[in-house]
């Protein structure tokens, strides 16, 4: 299939996400429980609902809509709901070093850092079904008439501030507002639960902010390596490049390996495979969750996170593929071991390995063409 085919294939499945996750978000309800709760201060009958955090309404309202959406999700309420978005949200944060890595392909052009800001802050408001499919599409045709030198990451400064930027905007926020994941719901308040979760929501910025800072810090502290293409420059940016795909792969596969071990010991009714990931009516998984925001949002989710999970996994297996110089193995081959890592590591685990491997690729490819 031709990138022109694939980059429409995404869009049409991105079109298709915007009527399954807020076509139905609207028919069950949940939409309009989600806009009206910052308004009315309560969640559901009984919870209050904190919607003053900077004093200016028009970013207080976005923030407080983004909390309300995750509040059931992970405040410790129905384990079986929570590890949905646990496992989900161990892919999607993978993104943020897929998304980083690309623009820093494209050289320094000043768009290049803004598209993976612009794409992640999409999926936080809209739904990764949707941002993932049209920065893929967006991607896949760059990538086909890009030449082979526009492949390579340059800048060792940036890329060697990723793990940490990584680290300090996804990962540790995430730990943070999923805490009572694992504490119970009784650990925290529903007010410091909510006070979290408006942090967590900006995670986007965090990244950026702690990316462009540890960027300028590195390039200070190590200004005789410059941002030239010789000596030790390509081989520095290759090896955090790699090091930043094993991390990303790392928090995806923990993410997803204790979603399935719970799974298997829970004694929860609630927690198991069928209810947590497939849809069964237009309301929502009930099983303890009589609020209908609860369920709306539950819905909207199963439906989310199975989509942008086989869109990353395809984008990855188009990659590799188109690669000339990869192993001796059909596509065939390739896509039943990418399928077989989906089931043990998980989504966000395997695309990362795989973008590992590509890089190696990438890299024999350019020692090739030097020669």
């Amino acid at each position: 299939m031709n990138a022109k085919s694939l980059a429409s294939g995404y869009r049409a499945l991105a079109s298709l996400a915007v009527v399954l996750l807020w076509g139905l978000y609207a028919l069950n309800g949940g939409l309009v429980a989600n806009l009206v709760a910052p308004l009315n201060g309560r969640l559901g009958e009984d919870i209050p609902f904190k919607t003053d955090y900077t004093g200016i309404f028009v970013i207080d309202y976005p923030i407080a809509l983004l909390v309300a959406f995750f509040y059931f999700a992970t405040n410790g309420s129905d384990e079986g709901y929570q590890l949905t978005v646990f496992e989900g949200y161990s892919t999607l944060q993978s993104s943020f070093v897929w998304l980083y890595v690309e623009s820093l392909r494209s050289g320094s052009k000043p768009w290049s850092i803004a598209t993976p800001l612009f794409f992640v802050t999409l999926s936080q408001i809209l739904g990764g079904a949707i941002s993932l499919p049209l920065y893929f599409a967006y991607h896949i045709l760059w990538v086909d008439s890009a030449a082979a030198e526009m492949l390579r990451v340059r800048d060792h400064h940036a890329v060697g501030a990723l793990p940490f930027s990584f680290l300090l905007g996804a990962i540790f926020p995430a730990i943070l507002a999923c805490a009572p994941t694992w504490n119970g719901p009784e650990s925290r308040t529903p007010e410091a639960h909510q006070t979290y979760l408006a942090l967590f929501q900006v995670d986007p910025l965090w990244v950026t902010l702690a990316q462009a800072l540890l960027t300028n810090l590195f390039r200070w502290l190590r200004p005789a390596a410059g941002g030239g293409d010789h000596g030790q420059t390509p081989r520095a940016a290759y090896r955090w490049t790699q090091t930043s795909y094993l991390l990303a792969a790392s928090s995806s596969a923990i993410g997803h390996v204790y979603t399935a071990a719970r799974i298997y010991t829970s004694t929860d009714e609630g927690t198991n495979l069928v209810r947590m990931r497939i849809p069964h009516s237009l309301e929502g998984p009930t099983g303890g969750l009589a609020d209908t925001l609860a369920r709306g949002t539950f819905l909207y989710l199963q439906f989310d996170i199975p989509i942008f999970e086989l869109a990353s996994l395809v984008w990855a297996f188009v990659l590799l593929s188109k690669l000339p110089n990869r192993p001796q193995m059909t596509d065939r081959m390739l896509a039943l071991t990418m399928l077989i890592g989906y089931m043990t590591i998980g989504a966000g685990a395997t695309v990362s390995l795989a973008l590992y491997v590509r890089e190696g690729l990438l890299r024999e490819k350019g020692k090739t063409r030097t020669r």
